[in-house]
């Protein structure tokens, strides 16, 4: 045989098998096609074609969940309460805190607070003698000014909230209201916390809480050179309240009911800051279209009252004018009846800047048996954007009267400006002068202050 004969029967054979095989090598190249297909570019695969698996998250940030918070402020202060020796106080405040954000409902926050005196020309609290436990800055014969250095562990506290339901357990800030009552003293550099446990709901205008507390922290720091009074109110402490938004406005009711503990290591009886015993206040108010009206009975014991038992009323009421680009007027008055304390208000939100009643307030002293109540006549002025300059000024004007409206106490006038700035900067001037009349001294005060938070 030829090899030419043999190499055609070779082709031959070679394109038969060929033949044979070429629909499984078809079906075999479509298959792989479609694979690399899927996996190379599954932006242009159709809706039936295979989906690949998901990437992996990207690692989350700290920013996420934790939430670094500031508020710095620096002060300027001088007050002349004659006949006690002018004060100045330089001080700064810083308040460092870090926020667990809201997981699932549950958040927490914790807070340190420390204040600093760079001119330390004043005494930091009342009530100090030469030779007992004092907080510092305290210079003998000086006016108070009440920010003593301290470093404190403000508020740390856990917050469950879902649904319009709440609940905080903690050291924590705690503001009722218009702090009439209730209030975290947020003037003074140290501010006033609650240990306390609240559960609250707001819904549709309705708002609901109620709050347990066994321990108030003062204003005066922790400190532990100084009288335990002047850090803290020991004792069982009650806060309900309920406040509902209507067409004609907020309509409100509260019962706080406070028994503060007497400390026995402080003399018993025999010290003044256990004169404030106890006092169940019981109110309601209303605010519609500028008109504001409250009413509260008191039903407390004190040392300073004769028998120890007492009853006392509450009034305040105001009528606020808008006068357009003009700004703002508020003619009101605001009544304590004898006896009639609030121990952990925001006392310099009221009865004037000066602070010439503050311990009849939270009732610490009756100024010897000479304070019987106090009526509050005032007018008050308020203009936003003052001269185009994005500045806040509000003035006031206060005449002081005993509860019946008998003998008369004195009168201020207040002043204040406000300038804000971009990036939570801020900055203020207040001036106070209290004339007093009879047994009340002058008081002098100004305040030049820059705050900064975020």
């Amino acid at each position: 045989m030829s090899s030419s004969h043999q190499f055609q029967k070779l082709k031959e054979r070679l394109l038969g098998i060929v033949t044979a095989f070429r629909p499984a090598m078809l079906r075999m190249n479509s298959l792989t096609a479609a694979a690399l297909v899927s996996l190379s570019a599954p932006a242009f695969a159709g809706p039936d074609a295979f989906i690949a698996p998901p990437s992996a998250p990207e690692p989350s940030n700290a920013g996420d969940f934790l939430k670094v918070t500031a508020d710095i402020r620096a002060r300027y202060e001088v007050r002349d309460t004659g006949p006690a020796d002018t004060s100045h106080a330089l001080t700064t405040r810083a308040r460092i805190g870090l926020l667990a954000k809201p997981f699932d409902g549950l958040s927490a926050f914790v807070e340190g607070e420390f204040t600093e005196a760079l001119v330390d020309d004043y005494a930091g609290a009342p009530g100090q003698n030469p030779g007992s436990r004092q907080v510092f800055p305290y210079r003998q014969d000086a006016s108070v000014i009440g920010d003593p250095e301290n470093r404190e562990l403000n508020q740390a506290y856990l917050k469950y909230a879902a649904s319009g339901f709440s609940a905080t357990v903690g050291r924590q800030r705690i503001i009722r209201n218009g702090a009439q009552f209730i209030g975290n003293v947020g003037w003074r550099q140290n501010e006033q916390t609650y240990d306390a446990a609240q559960i609250g709901y707001s819904k549709d205008g309705l708002d609901l809480s109620y709050v347990y507390s066994n321990r108030v922290l003062r204003i005066f720091g922790n400190d532990p050179r100084h009288d335990i009074p002047l850090h803290d109110f020991e004792g069982d402490f009650h806060f309900f309240d309920i406040k509902s938004k209507q067409d004609f406005g907020t309509i409100g009711a509260y019962a706080y009911l406070i028994d503060v503990d007497a400390n026995s290591a402080l003399g018993g009886a025999n010290n003044l800051y256990n004169n404030v015993g106890k006092s169940n206040s019981f109110g309601a108010f209303v605010n519609s279209n500028g008109l504001y009206a409250e009413f509260a009975f008191q039903d407390g014991s004190s040392r300073l009252k004769t028998g120890g038992d007492y009853t006392a009323l509450y009034g305040h009421l105001n009528y606020t004018i808008k006068a357009g680009g003009a700004g703002s007027f508020t003619l009101g008055s605001e009544y304590l009846g004898e006896n009639f304390k609030t121990p952990f208000a925001t006392v310099h939100k009221f009865n004037g800047f000066a602070d010439a009643f503050i311990l009849q307030r939270i009732g610490l002293n009756n100024n010897g048996g000479r304070y019987n109540g106090l009526t509050d006549f005032y007018l008050k002025y308020a203009k936003k954007d003052l001269f185009g300059a994005g500045i806040t000024f509000k003035a006031a004007a206060h005449l002081f009267m005993d509860g019946k409206v008998d003998d008369m106490y004195g009168y201020e006038t207040d002043a204040v400006l406000v300038k804000k700035f971009d990036k939570g900067f801020s900055t203020l001037a207040k001036f106070a002068y209290f004339n007093g009349e009879d047994f009340y001294n002058d008081i002098k005060q100004a305040s030049l202050q820059v705050d900064y938070k975020f």
